[in-house]
């Protein structure tokens, strides 16, 4: 007898699990409160479509005596459709169950023929080609070479990758050099919808312009000037440094190398020609709000101009620190003075 009655008890256990689930499942497709509006939901199989969303509508031809309902049904958004080209798959059960249903808990949904649909992505193929006007213009009003010193070539025109159908938003992006020159690589920032597309462009810009050129053998410490320097029209896309485009003001730099006779001169060879040197005697200027006073002293470091340096007071014998200001002339900081 207690065989047959723990066996019983256990096959009505069984059961009511199975009648609980049965109606948890009915609950989730009925409304929470009564109501005359009901929708009937005829899935397809499967659909092509184009755009980066898939909409109810897309998928299943919506039935409804309340119009502006339906309509609102087929906007619906169920989820992300596949990049262009490719495919997913919608599960109506788990959709209704879990997408639908609680963001429309007052309509009764009629549905017989749940499945799995197959969702394709249209799309159509674009190539870099299709975009060199825009390029080009992108890069002539970013580039800071003066029009006839520079030449753009695209290196990828023909490559090319998937978008969905209709009009795409596109700039470039990428140059951010002015002065850019040799292998650059921009990019075609598409978008459509949600998605954003990235798509690598291999450029490279080639310049010929006027540039200073030894035009005989200059030492260091010699200043560039027309005896011995010349503007030649030179390709310096190779040129690693940035290229001297017109004679130093005279009496305002001075070379730190040797350059040879035909090398294309550039800013790195150059250095300041110092207002002060060491041991000069110097005016020191002192500088405030209600005082403006001049003394004598001597340079214990060399300056060019906005240069910090060390003189000496003569007035005091205290070492100040001072900004070069011109020829023998420096001012004082407030930051103070060094005994």
């Amino acid at each position: 007898m207690l065989r047959n009655f723990n066996y019983n008890n256990l096959l009505a256990r069984i059961a009511k699990m199975f009648l609980l689930v049965v109606a948890l499942k009915l609950i989730a497709f009925m409304p929470l409160h009564a109501s005359s509006r009901a929708v009937t939901l005829n899935f397809v199989d499967s659909v092509m479509i184009n755009d980066t969303l898939i909409r109810l509508g897309d998928i299943a031809r919506v039935i409804s005596d309340d119009a502006a309902l339906a309509n609102r049904l087929r906007a619906f958004p169920v989820g992300e459709a596949a990049p262009a080209g490719f495919n997913r798959f919608v599960n109506t059960e788990d959709l209704m169950m879990f997408r639908i249903q609680p963001q429309f808990r007052d309509i009764r949904f009629v549905s017989g023929n749940s499945r799995r649909i197959k969702v394709l992505s249209d799309h159509q193929e674009r190539t870099v080609s299709e975009y060199e006007e825009l390029i080009r213009s992108y890069v002539a009003g970013r580039l800071g070479w003066a029009a006839g010193e520079w030449e753009l070539s695209i290196n990828n025109l023909r490559n090319t990758w998937k978008t969905g159908r209709g009009q795409l938003d596109v700039e470039v992006a990428g140059l951010d050099n002015p002065f850019s020159k040799g292998n650059i690589n921009l990019t075609i920032v598409a978008r459509q919808g949600s998605r954003t597309y990235r798509v690598p462009v291999q450029c490279r810009i080639t310049v010929r312009a006027p540039v200073l050129v030894a035009t005989r053998l200059i030492r260091s410490g010699e200043e560039f000037t027309r005896e011995n320097s010349t503007i030649q029209v030179i390709d310096i896309t190779n040129f690693a440094f940035t290229p001297l485009r017109q004679l130093p003001e005279s009496g305002t730099m001075t070379t730190i190398r040797t350059a040879s006779l035909g090398n294309i001169l550039h800013d790195r060879m150059l250095r300041p020609i110092p207002l002060v040197v060491r041991g000069d005697q110097v005016r020191i200027h002192f500088v405030g709000e209600k005082v403006n006073v001049s003394v004598l002293g001597v340079a214990r470091d060399s300056g060019s101009q906005g240069d910090r340096i060390w003189v000496e007071n003569l007035q005091s014998g205290k070492l100040i620190r001072a900004a070069v200001s011109g020829r023998g002339s420096v001012v004082v900081h407030q930051e103070g003075v060094r005994s």
